[in-house]
């Protein structure tokens, strides 16, 4: 007769097909990057399986190294079960080199392990992790080495992971995709609150109950179906390349969550690898966060979390943790590896004043983004001009005001993610308070706006080389008028309203320049234009005017809408 495989266990020292025949399975594959994943079927009675027994896995890459790891207990594999019900482990792994690589497992108590193998492939290959970029870590870069300027969205969602799947790709992930998006930042990655935040225009969702743990019980209450529903959105993205950053974290507290201070040091440490055993194979978490707007530097609390993510995501994630008034952060502690900002307290000492005359401009995400650079990667996720959901009511910001502050952020050498649903009551995938990528929505103009950046820094700057130097300019309103620059090379400068401003330019003839109009994307040609010398503003006796190079002057083509300038040499060819 034909076998058909039903399922793939690791049994002693082979990976055995569960057929009627017993045929042993052909040596499985996977793309690099991508996830391996095996089951192990373990009887033995244990009185808490989550934690009374490890599985303990070690992964030999085809160069020889070894990447010591563990798996995690699962029920009965498929969502259900309990700390006593079900018999199945799984071991996961994200393979970094192309080739055969082998594993050994082996339990904590003492039973019998076993080994296996399989093969990682360039096809069906993912693009890997991101990582600061090894050659200007302003930006992001897959594995370090392949620059990604990210489109982010906020997709607000927390309950929807209780919604049908197939609903929730069809009308939110892939309208995104197809709008561009690499990146997500997301509530319901870590599932801890605010579960009637569905699609209200989707179907019902399955269950409310998404709490992932019992408070102070992380290591014998983990909901199985909970991390189930969270899984099947991350690998489905994964497939994608699409990031995803947690943005509610691995702490309750601030929303009426399951707290980490309830947690005891053994139980957090649980709490931590058993997160890493079964998200950490996923290459497109893109950000482990403790949880919104927290100090940064404590030890009991955020700090120590970060250390123990150090600790034990061998494949190194990114993590951070948000802080709100970012003018004085912890970005430089070893613990962090990127900077995940907003923008309050940049001008004014007290929140009331700064609320409605200061979060809403361009200005203050620009200096926000600036002062939370300390080596790494700045992602502004939080900007009150870019968050139309919840800030908009309460800065008064515009679309207007989103686009300049999405520009200024830019400008600044940092990410940024956005939001354009206009409910904070209701959130809705399709029609007037639902996502903005549909032209229903009034907020699609501002996907527009954000699509003209994402064209301008993937098609008209090489962006992975630039950093942010405003001190090139002359002679404009520095709350206005914004340069991000490769010196020599090419220069791009934001100025809103149709500023005017001069720009020092390194010595050299500059011939592929344009004019972008940043409400339409349209541009104009630019003459060729003659740098003079950059300003060097450490260089003794530049504090002297009289001894400044010349600066280039110009006038953007009206005042009616902001402009964008690029000045390049022209490709050698």
């Amino acid at each position: 007769m034909r076998c058909k495989p039903i399922r793939y266990y690791l049994v002693s020292l082979l990976l055995i097909w569960l057929t009627g025949c017993g045929v042993m399975a052909a040596e499985p594959s996977v793309g690099n990057h991508r996830v391996f994943e095996a089951e192990i079927i373990n009887n033995n009675s244990y009185e808490n399986k989550f934690n009374d027994v490890q599985l303990l896995v070690d992964y030999v890459a085809p160069s020889g190294k070894k990447w010591p790891f563990w798996g995690f207990y699962d029920g009965d594999g498929q969502g259900g079960g309990d700390k006593q019900t079900g018999n199945v482990w799984k071991m996961r792994f994200m393979p970094n080199e192309t080739g055969r690589w082998t594993y050994s497992y082996r339990w904590s108590d003492g039973t019998k392990g076993g080994e296996g193998s399989f093969l990682s492939t360039a096809e069906n290959a993912g693009k890997g992790m991101l990582q600061p970029y090894e050659k200007n870590p302003r930006w992001f870069a897959y594995n370090g080495t392949e620059p990604v300027w990210l489109k982010s969205y906020y997709e607000t969602g927390h309950g929807g992971i209780a919604q049908d799947f197939d609903w929730m790709s069809d009308n939110v992930f892939q309208p995104l995709i197809d709008k561009g998006y690499n990146h997500l930042q997301v509530n319901w990655l870590m599932s801890l609150c605010c579960y009637k935040q569905y699609y209200l225009d989707g179907p019902k969702p399955d269950t409310l109950d998404l709490t992932l743990y019992e408070e102070g019980k992380a290591s014998s209450t983990m909901k199985l179906n909970v991390w189930k529903m969270m899984e099947q959105r991350v690998d489905w993205l994964n497939d994608r390349n699409v990031g995803l950053y947690m943005f509610i974290g691995f702490d309750g507290s601030r929303n009426d969550g399951p707290r980490w201070e309830s947690l005891s040091q053994d139980e957090q440490e649980f709490y931590v690898k058993y997160t890493v055993a079964r998200l950490g194979a996923f290459a497109n978490i893109a950000g482990w966060n403790f949880v919104w707007e927290v100090d940064g530097g404590r030890e009991t609390h955020e700090l120590g979390w970060a250390k123990l993510m150090q600790k034990y995501d061998i494949f190194n994630h990114l993590r951070t943790y948000q802080d709100e008034m970012p003018r004085e952060n912890h970005f430089e502690k070893d613990a962090y590896n990127f900077a995940a900002v907003e923008n309050h307290l940049i001008v004014a000492p007290d929140k009331t004043m700064e609320r409605y005359n200061y979060w809403r401009t361009a200005w203050t995400h620009y200096m926000a983004a600036l002062v939370g650079y300390k080596g790494k990667p700045v992602y502004m996720m939080e900007g009150n001009a870019l968050w139309q959901r919840y800030w908009h009511p309460r800065s008064g910001a515009s679309q207007d005001d989103l686009r300049q502050a999405a520009w200024a952020t830019t400008m600044a050498g940092a990410s940024f993610n956005w939001n354009g649903a206009e409910s904070e009551k209701g959130l809705y995938a399709r029609g007037r308070y639902g996502l903005p990528v549909f032209e229903e929505n009034p907020f699609y103009l501002s996907s527009q706006y954000v699509d003209i950046i994402a064209h301008v820094m993937n098609n008209e700057v090489r962006f992975h080389t630039m950093t942010p130097q405003s001190d090139q300019l002359t002679g404009h309103d520095p709350f206005r008028v914004f340069a991000l620059v490769e010196e020599g090379e090419q220069y791009l400068v934001f100025s809103m309203h149709g500023e005017p401003f001069s720009l020092f330019l390194a010595e050299g003839s500059y011939d592929n320049n344009i004019w972008i109009n940043a409400k339409t994307g349209e541009t104009q040609p630019v003459k060729p234009v003659t740098g003079y010398g950059a300003l060097d503003i450490s260089a003794k006796g530049n504090n002297n005017r009289e001894e400044w190079p010349r600066a280039v002057s110009f006038t953007p083509p009206d005042t009616k809408t902001d402009w964008a300038l690029a000045i390049r040499k022209r490709p050698q060819s």
